[in-house]
């Protein structure tokens, strides 16, 4: 099977298109994954959109996630260190495309630079953002330029895939629908008038993903989704 990326991307209002996070699996030359960790790196072309939080990452001074399962290794960066490049690329062609829809319908590209790409795009209410709302999607990346084999893996995997994105996809509006619904009945709570004072004069600010769903680990879970699709996916190929 060819490389696999899981990415999950997102359109900042400062930097524009941006991976905030994206796991690969090691390779037979790398089974644990070594080449893909990332050593302590400048934030400095971040802004809190987009940048990758972990719990106690400053104290345990780490900025990777590895899992490994059944001798395979699965690890979750910022950036790719093997293929920076080539996820730049897709990430700017997922959000520049006028197909590109936000209800979770998916939306397939292949060529041969890009390889074949499925992406699904969903937007989040933030009264900080620009025009009230942020901008995401999660990538699934087949690293080949070998067109029919891409596509009999995306074909024979469709449904799982799908199925792994969306359950990701509700689990992160969820959390964020549960965060906003709470914020609204402390504001009426306190004062109703000033709810509504507050929102016309706040100043549009970065925020991270993690603030908007108020969920600290939620990138730790986004792996967890990540190695559980990888893994499957090899399983089911090994299978077959």
């Amino acid at each position: 099977m060819p490389p696999i990326l899981l990415s999950l991307a997102h359109f900042c209002d400062k930097h524009g298109p941006k991976v905030i996070m994206v796991t690969q699996m090691g390779d037979d030359d790398d089974p644990q994954g070594k080449s893909l960790l990332v050593p302590e790196y400048s934030t400095e072309s971040y802004c809190e959109s987009c940048l990758l939080h972990l719990p106690r990452e400053q104290e345990i001074g780490t900025r990777s996630m590895r899992t490994t399962v059944e001798s395979s290794s699965y690890v979750s960066t910022q950036y790719s260190t093997t293929r920076y490049q080539l996820l730049s690329y897709i990430t700017r062609k997922a959000f520049s495309e006028e197909s590109m829809i936000y209800d979770g319908s998916p939306l397939v590209f292949f060529d041969d630079i890009r390889g074949l790409n499925l992406v699904i795009g969903f937007k989040l209410y933030d009264e900080n953002a620009r025009g009230n709302e942020r901008r995401y999607c999660f990538i699934f990346t087949l690293d080949s330029r070998d067109q029919e084999q891409a596509m009999k893996v995306l074909a024979d995997h469709w449904v799982l895939i799908l199925r792994s994105f969306h359950k990701m996809i509700e689990f992160i509006k969820g959390r964020h629908e549960s965060k906003q619904t709470r914020e609204r009945q402390s504001s009426t709570a306190s004062n109703p008038f000033l709810g509504d004072y507050l929102k016309v004069n706040k100043q549009k600010t970065a925020t991270n993903l993690i603030t908007l769903t108020n969920d600290d680990y939620l990138f730790v879970r986004i792996h967890k989704w990540n190695v559980f699709l990888l893994s499957s996916l090899i399983a089911t190929t090994m299978k077959s």
